[in-house]
């Protein structure tokens, strides 16, 4: 056992390494040559893969721990990026109170989905995520 633990330590250095120098060592053009006005699309792209990477630790911890295969997490990661948006838009509000209150909202709209959706198991729990999921893409293209 504590060789496994031992591998385990090693192996979470090694990526907080790598995910520290990443920026780095994957920067794709020098700063100093032609191309490197193509490297501004480069901290969107890293923030994407962090933005799913969270989103797939999501689904991992409800699938991989407790069996419930869940169509409704892209629902909660659009109501998040949703309700920033229009904070940012309508609120003018700076980026971290509305990144707070736009987690406060996912929450509550996923307590909400959770208390109708998790009294049911198995095929009817997948399929009650996918209608929410259905629903809040719909609203989401809407008029709104």
């Amino acid at each position: 056992m504590l060789g496994t633990k031992a591998k385990d330590t090693t192996l979470l250095i090694v990526v907080a390494l790598m995910t520290m120098l990443a920026p780095f060592l994957l920067n794709p053009f020098p700063a100093g040559s032609e191309l490197a006005q193509f490297n501004a699309g480069y901290p969107d792209l890293m923030q994407r893969f962090v933005i799913f990477g969270i989103f797939a630790i999501g689904f991992n911890i409800l699938f991989g721990l407790t069996g419930y295969l869940s169509f409704g997490h892209a629902a909660f990661l659009g109501v998040g990026s949703y309700s920033a948006v229009w904070m940012f838009k309508l609120l003018s509000m700076n980026v971290i109170p509305a990144i707070i209150l736009s987690v406060i909202v996912a929450g509550l709209f996923s307590l909400v989905i959770g208390f109708v959706s998790l009294r049911r198991s198995g095929i009817y729990f997948s399929i009650l995520t996918l209608a929410f999921a259905q629903m809040s893409f719909n609203l989401a293209y809407s008029v709104l």
